[in-house]
């Protein structure tokens, strides 16, 4: 622990949906399915919902008993930390009825390492793996974090760069159809892991033409063979990235020297460096305004300890904390909390933030489908997430309330939460139209069905014919009975046809 320079978690978001059949539109495959069919979770019993069966990964129920023999301190303090509803969350407590479940990989062996290497820098970044967790939710979003630990480099710029190129997912931007300027930027030349199931997993971010935006091999096979980024390979789940080319990065840095000269709280919206940091930036700052630079970092500066030399940096694809080295006692538990209560809480606000993208996503593939069951399965889930997973604040601890609003006010969270609702309420209005539409319809053609027999009867009764007396008025008057119920049968079946068609 002594030599512990930095730890990194990257986290990538993504949707996921069970391909039974293959399809060439996601909007056409949306429209098709229901959002529960496309899920596939286990049964474990009558009405309710178990875990998913990915392969590949050990699923693992939470037990603070067991983890308490085995005198695992850091997770009782994590699970302490949070309220009985954000621990329903964070934690498969049942695996019959379950909001989200938790896996660890298989086949990772416990020296394995992730290496960047930087062609343009001819250097590369050897860390060592400590953890690689899949979190999959009831919404049908899932995360991969995959825990590293920097025990070589203490450099305040390797740092950033571990931070900015191990992030990546897939190109940015080519040039000339290749990737050669990206990795003159920010794309590393390659990502290699070592250690999972004696193989060597090397990605080397070339284009591919004639192809759609292509997840990185690395981030693949970590996943495993349950998922898949192609359309045609059936009897897997189908994924696609949520955010953009970057996971989410959560960082801890120990540099006495640097904390103390950042930390001051007259001059770190002034400084370059805590900016790279905090906006996970290299070799210069993507803000060339003082005043622009000021407000964001005012923005996600959380300055609590700034006095202690701690200070944390939030927005909404980082997680930053800086605090000196780990020789100085005071540092010794953030790293630790950084890899269990604030990744929970951020694990959480991105599973809600992924949510909401997928939410959007179904309603702008249904919106003009008349479909009323893909709606109301589609809300039915909705419920089950704002009342299970959409939380304002996690944990009873002051530092948490404020990060976790800070995460959250970062994200747009409620922001997007409410348009989402205005959405679903937009949709149903229309639904309701449709409907009274449809009624009012049926009823114009039934009533059309009836007003010639009824004219029928009228002129009849009306004593013009005698049928008694004239043969003549009794062949008119059974004609005339006889149209009316040809009439009044191709108008009832014109009805039936209408209804099935609507």
């Amino acid at each position: 622990m002594a030599n512990l320079y930095s730890s990194h978690i990257f986290m990538f978001p993504f949707r996921f949906d069970w391909n039974e059949e293959g399809f060439d539109n996601e909007f056409a495959f949306y429209k098709k399915h229901t959002i529960d069919e496309r899920l596939k979770r286990s049964n474990k019993g009558k009405n309710k919902q178990g875990c998913f069966d990915f392969k590949n990964w050990k699923s693992s129920k939470f037990n603070l008993k067991k983890a308490l023999e085995k005198h695992e301190d850091p997770i009782y303090n994590e699970y302490a930390y949070f309220y009985d509803y954000a621990r329903d969350a964070i934690y498969n407590l049942d695996e019959k009825d379950t909001i989200s479940c938790d896996y660890t990989r298989e086949g990772l062996s416990d020296d394995a390492k992730l290496i960047i290497y930087l062609k343009e820098q001819e250097k590369s970044y050897e860390l060592n793996i400590k953890q690689v967790s899949l979190k999959a939710f009831a919404t049908g979003v899932a995360i991969l974090s995959i825990q590293l630990e920097n025990n070589k480099y203490p450099d305040f710029k390797d740092i950033l760069k571990i931070n900015d190129f191990g992030r990546r997912i897939y190109p940015q931007y080519i040039k000339n159809i290749n990737t050669e300027e990206t990795k003159k930027s920010f794309l590393a030349d390659k990502i290699i892991i070592e250690g999972l199931e004696d193989k060597k997993i090397i990605e080397n971010f070339e284009f591919q033409p004639n192809s759609d935006i292509v997840i990185g091999s690395h981030i693949l096979t970590l996943l495993g063979t349950s998922f898949t980024q192609n359309k045609d390979e059936t009897q897997k789940y189908y994924i696609q990235p949520i955010l953009d080319d970057r996971m989410f990065v959560i960082s801890w840095y120990g540099n006495n020297q640097l904390s103390a000269t950042i930390s001051k709280c007259r001059n770190y919206y002034e400084s370059d460096d805590w900016y790279k940091y905090v906006f996970v930036d290299n070799d210069w700052t993507t803000v060339q305004n003082s005043s622009m630079k000021e407000q964001l970092l005012t923005d996600a500066t959380y300055i609590r300890w700034t006095e202690y030399g701690t200070i944390y940096g939030i927005t909404r694809y980082s997680f930053a904390v800086l605090t000196h080295s780990l020789k100085k006692n005071n540092a010794d538990f953030i790293p630790v909390h950084t890899k269990t209560m604030y990744f929970q809480m951020v694990l959480l606000a991105l599973a809600t933030r992924a949510s909401i993208i997928r939410f959007s996503d179904e309603i702008a593939a249904i919106a003009n489908k008349k479909d009323i069951d893909k709606l109301e399965k589609l809300y039915e889930l909705y419920l089950t997430f704002y009342n299970r997973l959409y939380f304002k604040e996690v944990t009873h601890q002051d530092q948490g309330i404020e990060l976790y609003e800070m995460i959250r006010k970062q994200m747009r969270i409620d922001e997007h939460i409410e348009k989402l609702d205005n959405k679903f309420t937009k949709l149903f209005e229309f639904a309701d139209l449709q409907a009274t539409k449809k009624h009012d319809d049926l009823l114009q053609l039934i009533s059309g069905v009836f007003i010639f027999p009824s004219l029928m009867i009228a002129l009849l009764s009306m004593g013009i014919f005698d049928y008694q007396k004239s043969w003549i008025s009794l062949i008119a008057g059974l004609i005339a009975v006889l149209l009316s119920g040809i009439i009044g049968y191709k108008a009832f079946d014109r009805v039936i046809k209408r209804v099935k068609d609507a």
